[in-house]
Parts: structure tokens; C-alpha cells; sequence
């Protein structure tokens, strides 16, 4: 694990910092409450990300209260200025996003937090996969995804 300072300047770790350091720094600028942001390219996610599909399906109770919907942001060449261009209105109003042709990044409070998320996100997109397989997808109505986001409000005021 590579801890930079919000200018990308390598406070600790053996490895180099990430050419995506630009990502990383563009979601700590704008959510101060993040900590740890992880990126990785999970096989099945990464299938969707490929096809131009984001993860916003309400399929299962799991994904909408542990990460919400999953969007898809544009592609953007690795490397460049471009991926944090194309997340910066994205990060905001998610914990998960899609990179179009690339992979996923995830982030939270700590770094338990961030990989959990990305575990789930993978999860997900395997649930969706099959659930498009069998044929029948029956998403959340509205009501019950509007009862799972109070549920999880009340979760989270309970625990702070």
C-alpha cells in the first residue's frame, strides 16, 4: 500500500505511486469524508464496464444499502487527467463507480471500508450476470428501494 499526501507527493510505502494517482486525488478532493480509495479491475465488474453497462439495476438489498447504484463513467485513457475528468461528477453521489473498458474504483472511510465495497460491487455485477442469464430479472419497485435506503439511515444513525 502506497499513503500520499493530497498533492500525490509518497509519504510511505516500498511500491511507486500509481500513474491513476490523479483518480485517487480527484475523489479524496472532493469527498473529505473519504480515507481510502481502492481500484481494481474485478473480472465480472470489469465484463460490464466493457459492455458499457453500469451496475444500477435494483435487483438485490444487499448492493442498494451497502453501495446504491453503480454508474458507468465515460472512458478515459489510463494515465491521463481524463479518468478524473470523467468521474469527477460522479463522486459525489456514490461510494462505487465503473471505469468504461477498464475496471472499478471504490472508496470509504477506511481502507476496510473501500475493499469491502469493491467486494461487493464484484458480487454484484455476478448477480446481475446471472440474473440476465436465467431471464427473468424482477428489480426492487420503487417502494421497497425507498424503504431500504430509510432502513439503512436508521442503521447508520444508530451506529454513530
Amino acid at each position: 500500500m502506497v499513503v500520499v499526501d493530497l498533492n500525490g507527493r509518497q509519504l510511505s510505502g516500498s511500491r511507486r505511486v500509481t500513474s491513476e494517482i490523479g483518480m485517487h486525488l480527484a475523489i479524496y478532493r472532493q469527498r473529505p469524508d473519504i480515507e481510502a480509495v481502492i481500484h481494481s479491475h474485478p473480472p465480472i465488474a470489469t465484463g460490464f464496464a466493457c459492455t458499457g453497462r453500469p451496475l444500477d439495476e435494483p435487483l438485490c438489498s444487499e448492493a442498494i444499502m451497502a453501495l446504491g447504484t453503480v454508474p458507468l463513467a465515460p472512458y478515459a485513457t489510463t494515465g491521463t487527467d481524463g479518468v478524473a475528468a470523467s468521474l469527477a461528477p460522479l463522486i459525489p453521489g456514490h461510494d462505487a463507480i465503473l471505469l468504461a473498458n477498464h475496471g472499478a474504483v471504490t472508496y470509504g472511510d477506511n481502507l476496510g471500508n473501500a475493499f469491502q465495497k469493491m467486494e461487493t460491487v464484484e458480487h454484484f455485477a455476478q448477480i446481475c450476470l446471472v440474473a440476465h442469464q436465467l431471464g427473468s430479472v424482477r428489480p426492487l419497485e420503487r417502494s421497497a428501494i425507498d424503504q431500504l435506503y430509510e432502513a439503512k439511515e436508521r442503521y447508520l444513525a444508530g451506529v454513530r
